[in-house]
């Protein structure tokens, strides 16, 4: 089993790239077709399809993930099978617990038609906002488990921030923003608060403890993979594998997010959202 370093001057090999290329590729052919095989019928998704199309790219990612983890990465089998696991959790939740519980709650409720997800900017919206709460939590793993390696690690290719400097300042710089814009730069900021609307028809369906249990589980594994690959970059010697694992967590992590807007798009498509539009 090979240990060398996939990160070299911060490119990715190539056999580890047309994994992960592949793994793009062909999930993103199995969320644009499988909602299409379903006959029709209903206001809602099947619950079948949505099960399909979670286990074929979960299944598809898990493959290739794993491949990559062990093959060019080099990484202990527990490792990869921590990462996997982790990435397998997520994409249930994006892609078929998600999706459930927010048709679910547009049932009996309504879905503002300003920023909805049944068109290609609300849908970027939504997936831009959820996609950086994946990644705070993401990075916090990363800087926990970085400390270990850090003595023989490069320079940290992520800026770090101050959290409480970087509050004050952002507070101070927004507000005279606002005040010099007279106001106007709500209506920038309006958006992203829309985009919160799709977390809370999530979180207000019957799946909403089911999920969350789901994502503490995802976050727990990931602790024990960014572990796992600490221990065994620090017993190499090779920063550049700790590293390497941060990039393909980021992409695939990245991934089920853009797959997730194509996905709501075919959904909405076929199965309309109820949506009010304001006059």
């Amino acid at each position: 089993m090979s240990s060398e370093p996939t990160v070299r001057d911060g490119v990715l090999t190539r056999p580890l790239l047309l994994k992960l290329l592949l793994a793009g590729a062909l999930s993103f052919a199995v969320v644009n077709l499988v909602p299409r095989t379903v006959s029709g019928g209903g206001s809602v998704p099947p619950v079948r399809m949505l099960i399909e199309t979670a286990t074929i790219v979960g299944v598809i990612c898990a493959t290739l993930m794993f491949w990559g983890l062990r093959s060019d990465l080099g990484l202990p089998a527990t490792a990869a099978v921590y990462a996997v696991v982790f990435n397998v959790l997520v994409i249930v939740v994006k892609l078929g617990l998600a999706p459930r519980g927010f048709y679910e709650v547009n049932q009996v409720r309504n879905l503002d038609g300003t920023f909805s997800i049944d068109n290609a900017f609300g849908a970027v919206l939504a997936a831009g906002v959820v996609f950086a709460l994946y990644l705070g939590v993401y990075l916090v793993l990363y800087r926990s488990f970085r400390a270990r390696i850090e003595h023989m690690a490069d320079p940290d290719p992520i800026p770090r921030f101050a959290p409480g400097r970087g509050a004050v300042v952002g507070i101070v710089v927004l507000t005279i923003l606002l005040v010099a814009s007279g106001g106007a730069l709500l209506l920038v900021l309006v958006p992203l608060a829309a985009g919160l609307d799709y977390l809370d028809f999530v979180f207000s369906s019957s799946l909403s403890l089911m999920i969350g249990i789901v994502l503490a589980c995802a976050t727990a594994l990931a602790a024990m993979a960014f572990n796992k690959t600490s221990e065994r970059a620090h017993v190499l010697g090779d920063a550049s594998v700790f590293m390497s694992f941060f990039w393909v967590g980021l992409y695939f992590l990245a991934l089920y997010h853009v797959l997730w807007v194509v996905y709501v798009l075919v959904l909405t498509s076929i199965w309309p959202l109820k949506v009010v539009t304001p006059k």
